[in-house]
């Protein structure tokens, strides 16, 4: 399986898309949405490694949810929202497009700024990253020629 963050972003988009037909976006844009919509953030995340190269990441994400600026009911509606996102997001079902794995999610922190709706949380996940292996089959100089 392959564990990327273009691909975390695409299941987290996707599983939104299970409850809300909005367009998600995973990058800041100052023209052309159409509110209401959702965007997947990247937060400051960390990752260890440990033995046998495998290495323990755990990211943080933040799913903003916008609305028309000052619409009628706002805050019922995010706060709606935000229950959704709790009840959506207990779990995070990602798939790489061949595999698909359930990941638990935690540290889910919700709040409202500016009339938007920031739902946080973290997943973790250990990845093995393989190194490929250079392995010589002839070394030129002095006519020496090394098989394996």
């Amino acid at each position: 399986m392959i564990y990327s963050i273009p691909l975390m972003v695409e299941s987290i988009a996707s599983q939104i898309k299970t409850v809300w037909d909005l367009q998600v976006y995973d990058s800041p844009t100052q023209q052309g949405i159409t509110p209401p919509c959702f965007f997947v953030f990247l937060m400051p995340s960390d990752s260890r490694d440990e033995i046998d190269k495998r290495t323990f990441r755990n990211l943080a994400w933040d799913i903003v949810y916008v609305q028309e600026r000052n619409a009628v009911d706002a805050y019922r509606i995010l706060h709606e929202v935000a229950e959704q996102l709790q009840e959506l997001f207990e779990t995070l079902t990602y798939t790489d497009g061949t595999e698909t794995i359930i990941q638990h999610t935690h540290d889910i922190n919700i709040s409202i700024e500016d009339q938007e709706l920031h739902f946080k949380f973290r997943t973790s996940a250990r990845v093995y990253i393989p190194e490929d292996e250079v392995i010589m089959q002839t070394m030129e100089g002095d006519n020496v020629e090394v098989e394996n």
